[in-house]
């Protein structure tokens, strides 16, 4: 096939007797680790074939994205991705996969998943691609200022989905250093904060006993009362029949 994104795959489990081919090259058969990551440049042919069941974590960007991506934090949208040799293995990336597989699984933050992602694609310019650019050092918070755009912004909105990219716009902050930045300030990163946001405003609606369970949730930005429940399990240990009237 020809991606017309660029995309990474991850390993998440061991696979074996894999052929793959990457653009030109000659088909290659490999037992594949976990952790294992082959990155595919958009507009690059590849093919693949395996005899069993692959767990692997396929995580994409459009040109456009990683272009703005690109010139946020290495200074140049330029950046061409250069695949690493198959049998490479990337422990960092395969911790981020872990954790945006685990968030999936149980229902997960927006939010969450766009962070993970948008550290997925930071990682891939700094590693794979032949421009070079030093991590920026983040030696404190938001500003005053700042801290209160946000917080007043996310206060207005904390009901719809936003992106990283979205909220370190705000502050004219690149999305690595804005996470770093809100994290300090807030002491939690963006996504744990808008959960608290919309965890709080659930439990007024659900001590109010005027609505059921799954108004709660669409009232206070849940994708549903099982994704509300298992949050509220997650992070205030209970659930919304312990505060409120039946579903």
């Amino acid at each position: 096939m020809i991606s017309r994104h660029h995309f990474a795959a991850v390993m998440l489990a061991p696979a074996l007797r894999v052929r793959a081919r990457l653009g030109s090259d000659q088909p290659r058969e490999f037992d594949a680790p976990i952790g294992q990551i082959v990155v595919n440049p958009a507009n690059v042919a590849n093919s693949w074939e395996w005899p069993e069941v692959m767990e692997v974590a396929v995580i994409a960007f459009t040109e456009a994205g990683l272009r703005e991506l690109a010139e946020q934090e290495i200074g140049s949208g330029d950046a061409e991705l250069v695949p690493p040799p198959f049998g490479t293995i990337d422990t960092t990336a395969l911790s981020i996969a872990q954790l945006l597989r685990a968030d999936l699984r149980e229902g997960g933050s927006v939010l969450y998943a766009d962070t993970l992602i948008t550290l997925f694609g930071i990682h891939l310019l700094r590693n794979y691609t032949l421009q070079k650019k030093p991590p920026r050092q983040v030696k404190g918070g938001l500003s005053g200022d700042d801290a209160r755009k946000v917080r007043d912004y996310l206060n207005e909105n904390f009901t719809r989905q936003t992106s990283v990219q979205e909220l370190a716009a705000l502050v004219d902050l690149s999305p690595k250093h804005f996470i770093h930045a809100f994290t300090k300030s807030f002491g939690a990163a963006p996504h744990r904060y808008l959960v608290d946001l919309r965890l709080d405003f659930a439990e007024r609606l659900l001590l109010g006993g005027n609505l059921a369970i799954a108004e709660v949730a669409y009232a206070s930005g849940f994708s549903s009362q099982s994704h509300l429940t298992a949050t509220m399990k997650k992070y205030r240990r209970m659930t919304p029949t312990q505060l409120g009237p039946a579903p």
